[in-house]
């Protein structure tokens, strides 16, 4: 096992590079097995929650590196509007025909699973100074 010494952007980078790694491929096998608009909903349904992990992860790291004490407020505020902007996302924007709901639940059920998973075996793995010695 590799240890994570890049703190909370290595956190990041790995959940980055596994979940759109996995979204490009399920997106691929929608594509094969079922067809173009399964493909498209599930990914776009797995883009918007990439990037809205990602942006609340970013902002977890960052805040990290300059406000340590504030950190997990600063990223508890981040995930509560993670999570009321894909409210927003889901009520105000309209569905466009071509969305497949089967597949786009799939691809954001999908990249939940394989970002959770990244993002907690990564962090087992890093090295965190809390306080300074």
């Amino acid at each position: 096992m590799r240890t994570n010494k890049r703190g909370w952007w290595g956190i990041l980078q790995a959940c980055l590079i596994c979940t759109v790694a996995a979204l490009i491929v399920a997106a691929g096998v929608a594509w094969i097995a079922i067809d173009a608009d399964a493909a498209g909903s599930l990914g776009l349904a797995g883009a918007a929650v990439v990037l809205l992990s990602g942006l609340t992860l970013w902002v977890t790291a960052w805040s990290w590196d300059r406000w340590r004490d504030q950190a997990i407020f600063v990223s508890l505020f981040a995930f509560v509007l993670k999570i009321v902007l894909m409210a927003v996302l889901l009520t105000v924007v309209p569905v466009p025909e071509w969305l497949d709901p089967m597949a786009a639940g799939i691809g954001a059920l999908m990249v939940i699973i394989v970002w959770q998973s990244t993002e907690v075996i990564v962090f087992a793995r890093t090295r965190q100074q809390i306080y300074d010695d």
